[in-house]
């Protein structure tokens, strides 16, 4: 699993619920965090929404 899932299973948080928070779709949500996020600008953009640091994010 990539950091992306680790990180959203501690906190409970639903791939669909951080797929409306990000206006993104469930299935791009869902391939970040079967593959993990590789690109900061990502990174961000998912951090910004989760409240982390976006370097616990990278894989």
């Amino acid at each position: 699993m990539s950091a992306l899932g680790e990180i959203i299973n501690a906190r409970n948080i639903k791939q669909g619920q951080l797929a409306v928070e990000l206006k993104i779709s469930k299935s791009a949500v869902s391939q970040q965090v079967k593959y993990g996020i590789r690109n900061i600008a990502t990174a961000r953009k998912y951090a910004g929404v989760i409240g982390c640091n976006p370097l616990l994010l990278l894989d």
